[in-house]
């Protein structure tokens, strides 16, 4: 019985667990806007569930193309295979509201972003939804140039129809330029 109980008090102990652990998304700011690579209301035509690579990926038909690069019709989100793990619990036909990031082959989301399931009738009851299309809308009118502080530095650049256009520079705390960015359309061409 000791050996017993002394097995599965050391099995218990052992078990590693994975949680994932973010907060609810505060109020849209400028910079999170501008800095988001791909924003969209779509409906998912498709899921590939892969446990092995604790995965998911599902297939948008973009609906409402909010901050998308170019003339996007769809395209394909990775996330996560549970939510546990912050993934986003994607299935066939279900309208989504996106943000994801773009990690060179792939785009990217979680549940510690701003991404949300819709209802049918692509409206959703949780109050932060709305107050974000009212600020992508104005956001999307938006031009000029722009300053942002952040943690670690500064970055200005100019802003054209919503989007990250032309010559941006990244500066560190101590006010040091650490490299300049081009940007077409919000899509980032050259760092140096």
């Amino acid at each position: 019985m000791k050996y017993c109980t002394l097995f599965l008090l050391l099995s218990v102990i052992s078990v590693q667990v994975f949680a994932c652990s973010c907060r609810p998304p505060l109020p849209m700011t400028d910079m999170e806007y501008f800095g988001a690579d791909l924003v969209f209301i779509g409906k998912i035509t498709k899921v590939n569930a892969d446990q092995e690579a604790y995965k998911r990926t599902a297939t948008f038909e973009i609906i409402n193309p909010l901050k998308v690069v170019g003339n996007m019709k769809s395209v394909d989100i990775v996330t996560a295979y549970q939510s546990a793990t912050c993934g986003l619990t994607f299935g066939e036909g279900e309208l989504w509201y996106i943000w994801a990031s773009d990690e060179g082959e792939m785009y990217t989301s979680s549940i510690c972003t701003r991404s949300l399931r819709l209802e049918k009738n692509g409206t959703s009851p949780i109050p932060r939804y709305q107050e974000d299309m009212l600020a992508i809308a104005k956001y999307r009118q938006q031009d000029g140039k722009y300053t942002f502080d952040t943690a670690t530095g500064t970055t200005t650049g100019k802003i054209r129809n919503g989007y990250k256009s032309g010559c941006w520079k990244y500066y560190n705390q101590d006010g040091v330029l650490e490299k300049k960015c081009k940007y077409k359309n919000g899509k980032e061409k050259k760092c140096k």
